[in-house]
């Protein structure tokens, strides 16, 4: 199945906040404590940007949300994922991989060098693994060539985002 990767639009705010829920109740056993009034404001720009994911009938399937960051210790401008999901008939299709090129792309074009994020189960550290230097509580950062070579395959099929997918030894080259 192919899917689109696009950027948010206040118009999704009804179907992230339902996968917003979903994300929550899945991996914390917990309601989404967010609103759709909130999402609207902090979204877009002003706290966080949103990627989603949809497909060609134009359904909503998963979300990547994350904020632009900053490396006090080599003083470098970046990104943090904050959440990404992905509703469980969509998964192990690529789409999550698709999602964080699409943010480090995002992230590039904003000069940032880097990406940082969570993983939060086996599948998320297994992807980040693939290519990031983790350290404990599974926080995970991708940068130097690694990372821009994460911003190349921007757009690119899933087989080939695999198969481009940088060395963990990248994120020591500049």
């Amino acid at each position: 199945m192919r899917y689109l990767i696009r950027h948010a639009i206040p118009a999704d705010i009804p179907k992230l906040s339902e996968l917003l829920n979903a994300y929550m109740q899945e991996t914390f056993q917990k309601a989404w404590g967010g609103t759709p009034q909130q999402l609207k404001q902090d979204c877009f720009g002003a706290e966080l940007e949103m990627l989603v994911a949809e497909t060609l009938e134009q359904e909503t399937i998963a979300f990547a949300a994350w904020k632009t960051s900053y490396d006090l210790h080599w003083c470098i401008k970046g990104g943090e994922v904050i959440d990404l999901f992905v509703c469980g008939d969509h998964r192990s299709r690529g789409v999550a991989m698709k999602l964080l090129v699409a943010v480090a792309n995002e992230i590039h074009k904003s000069g940032g060098v880097y990406i940082k994020g969570q993983a939060v189960n086996g599948t998320a550290e297994r992807l980040y693994q693939r290519c990031a230097w983790c350290f404990t509580a599974a926080e995970c950062y991708v940068s130097g060539r690694a990372f821009r070579r994460l911003a190349e395959l921007s757009g690119k099929g899933v087989r080939e985002i695999v198969r481009g997918l940088p060395e963990q030894s990248w994120n020591y080259e500049p």
